[in-house]
């Protein structure tokens, strides 16, 4: 039997897919703790959890769920796990999955009862600082390894073998991304994803918020006139910035009247809004993948967001109109990077993620 640990939407994500191929595999169980919890108040505009639960609580014998003390908005720190998390009978489990590889949410309880036992697999957090980009020292799996941990699923063979030692380490590319392939490209607007906005403090590794030197220096005026689309911004909802209103009224404080825009947050099917664009400017981010992997042009702002997995990636470039408007046109007339996506995402290219993880949980499990 399977433990599947869920606890932010948008880092599992990733892996929910994996659900149903599991429960093929084996009984499963789920613990639903921090921003996965029912006890939180959603933070953003669409509440991501609901469409979780519809999806796949038919394959969970049991739900267990940690509550307002495992609820890190709500004040519970990862010293304290909750009482659900203490109380549960691990005995009956034979692997089990956490949807992230930081050390967090009190699942070091978990881990220290069964790692002399029994396979406990991360999922790395995202596209996140390694010894591609040079940054090992903030790389979470280092500092995870055998605390909460004892396997971890990476994107792919690149990120892989930037590690020293990876025999723990496996390939299981991007799940929620094998759905793309089901999906048309519609090429209906130009995409934003905005990682951090200007009106709040970037984190000290980040040197570039969408605020109104990015507007002003992305083109994003220029683009339209070109090609004639609309601007579509995609806002990330985040439990540390709770103000969904707030955010949309700063962006449309720093934007031209000349521009056609629209601005969303949370959006139902991710997968289709990345195939409506028809070209998307994104910090380096783990969600700019799916438009890389669909062979959507692509251009990625340096300092915007965490390099990781796109230190080699081709449309990686400074905040600078000309660069951006050169690089868009590169982009277009070059195609889909499969060099890129064979090497950065096990099943990338042919969208078959999800194949190549559970091939791991087998190996495992046997």
């Amino acid at each position: 039997m399977i433990l599947f640990i869920t606890t932010v939407p948008r880092v599992g994500e990733r892996i929910h897919p994996i659900i149903p191929k599991l429960r093929e595999i084996s009984r499963l169980d789920l613990l639903q703790i921090n921003e996965m919890s029912n006890d939180l108040s959603w933070y953003g505009n669409d509440d991501p959890r609901k469409l979780f639960h519809k999806k796949y609580d038919q394959y969970f014998d049991n739900i267990y769920d940690g509550g307002r003390s495992s609820i890190e908005q709500y004040g519970a720190r990862n010293p304290n796990p909750c009482e659900v998390i203490q109380n549960l009978n691990l005995d009956k489990y034979n692997l089990i999955i956490y949807d992230d590889d930081r050390n967090r949410h009190g699942v070091w309880y978990i881990y220290n009862k069964v790692k002399n036992r029994i396979p406990m697999v991360g999922n790395v957090h995202g596209n996140w600082w390694s010894n591609l980009d040079g940054m090992i020292h903030k790389n979470n799996i280092v500092k995870s390894m055998d605390k909460v941990f004892n396997r971890v699923s990476v994107f792919g063979n690149k990120e892989k073998m930037s590690y020293e030692k990876n025999d723990f380490i496996l390939c299981g590319g991007i799940p929620s991304n094998d759905e793309l392939k089901y999906y048309d490209r519609t090429n209906d607007f130009i995409l934003v994803i905005v990682n951090f906005l200007g009106n709040r403090t970037l984190p000290d590794f980040y040197s570039v918020g969408i605020d109104k030197h990015f507007i002003d220096n992305a083109g994003l005026l220029d683009l339209q006139r070109k090609y004639n689309k609309k601007i579509v911004f995609k806002l990330k909802s985040r439990a540390d910035h709770p103000y969904p209103q707030n955010d949309f009224n700063y962006l449309q404080s720093i934007i031209p009247n000349e521009l056609n825009y629209d601005i969303i947050m949370d959006f139902p099917d991710n997968n289709q809004l990345i195939c409506g664009a028809f070209l998307v400017i994104s910090a380096p981010s783990t969600f700019a993948i799916k438009s890389v992997q669909k062979g959507i042009p692509t251009i990625l702002v340096k300092g915007a967001g965490t390099i990781g997995n796109f230190s080699d990636y081709r449309g990686l470039v400074e905040l600078n109109k000309n660069t951006i408007l050169d690089s868009v046109e590169k982009e277009i007339s070059l195609g889909r990077d499969e060099k890129f996506i064979s090497n950065t995402i096990n099943g990338g290219l042919n969208f078959n993620s999800t194949q190549k993880y559970i091939e791991n949980i087998k190996e495992l499990i046997s």
